[in-house]
């Protein structure tokens, strides 16, 4: 688990509010990269860096194609 942090630390680590968290979160457990977030318990959270690193490329590349599709309708 070198590369899983906790929530408070991720949330440490990248300067994220609890809104931005949980906006952030949202659509991470909706994505092909949904296995990097573990819910061991309701309090304890982990998630992987690598895979939310991967999830943050793939949402900018994918978010503006959404955007656009969503006007043409």
């Amino acid at each position: 688990m070198p590369n899983d942090l906790r929530k408070a630390d991720f949330k440490k680590h990248l300067n994220y509010s609890e809104t931005t968290y949980q906006r952030r979160m949202k659509e991470f457990k909706k994505s092909p990269y949904k296995a990097g977030y573990k819910a061991v318990t309701a309090k304890e959270i982990w998630i992987d860096l690598d895979l939310y690193s991967k999830f943050r490329d793939w949402y900018a590349t994918n978010s503006l194609k959404v955007k656009k599709d969503d006007g043409a309708a």
